[in-house]
């Protein structure tokens, strides 16, 4: 059997056990050569029954292979680009240097939000874009006992390339998420894109009367979308800035 048939053989085998589902079709969908790698890695797309994430890509050959939904990265160069970001980031992790000091750790994204959020909003968006290879600040997932809470924040708020701020009536009636909200906004008087406004449960009269700037920001909102869907969009916002190395 030839390397071709094999990686599709195994692609087959790969998402029929981690999707759970059945694979319809297999159709090869381009190659890309990693810097200093011997070989190609192969871009497979996939038709499976599933009703929810029908399509998927499937990457691998010179990297281990791994698959990403077509929902939230319709385009291959993007899913690439997340699966060779998440291939170094495990070389990173993998390899044991005693002398160097750690790395900060960098994040894609910060969720500002008010508790009372958490259950029904952030956490589930939490894990879809965790699930999706992305790496979250959420309090739940990086605070530990002892942990100082403003330290933690600043950290977070500091070296992440996105924040993704959850607008409710909760959060209209705190502090604490004010002040995540302003460290945010002033890094956004640099000139950079930062704040990904998600709206849950309130109309743009009362999000104008909190800020007009926000009511003015294109918005996901949970009262016409999911929380895939709105992962999958913040996911395709944060995998173009990967691509251009910002």
């Amino acid at each position: 059997m030839n390397k071709y048939k094999r990686l599709k053989r195994q692609a087959k085998q790969y998402v029929e056990l981690e999707a759970n589902t059945r694979v319809i079709s297999i159709r090869l969908e381009g190659r890309h050569k990693p810097a200093l790698a011997p070989v190609r890695d192969t871009v497979f797309r996939v038709r499976t029954t599933d009703r929810t994430d029908p399509d998927w890509w499937v990457i691998g050959g010179a990297t281990p292979m791994n698959l990403y939904s077509v929902r939230q990265f319709p385009e291959s160069d993007l899913a690439y680009s997340l699966h060779l970001g998440l291939m170094v980031r495990m070389a990173e992790r993998s390899s044991v240097k005693v002398v160097q000091k750690k790395k900060p750790v960098h994040y894609d994204a910060f969720i500002c939000h008010a508790s009372e959020d958490k259950r029904r909003v952030v956490k589930p968006l939490a894990r879809q874009l965790a699930q999706g290879g992305f790496d979250v600040w959420y309090d739940e997932f990086e605070m530990r006992v002892g942990d100082s809470l403003r330290r933690s924040i600043d950290k977070g708020l500091r070296r992440s390339r996105f924040g993704i701020v959850v607008l409710s009536k909760h959060f209209f009636a705190k502090q604490w998420p004010k002040y995540e909200l302003d460290g945010l906004i002033a890094r956004e008087v640099r000139g950079k894109k930062v704040i990904l406004p998600v709206w849950h449960g309130v109309t743009q009269k009362e999000v104008l009367k909190y800020s007009p700037t926000l009511a003015d920001r294109v918005a996901l909102d949970t009262a016409r979308q999911r929380i895939p869907d709105i992962a999958g969009a913040i996911g395709r916002v944060i995998a173009e800035r990967r691509l251009t190395g910002v």
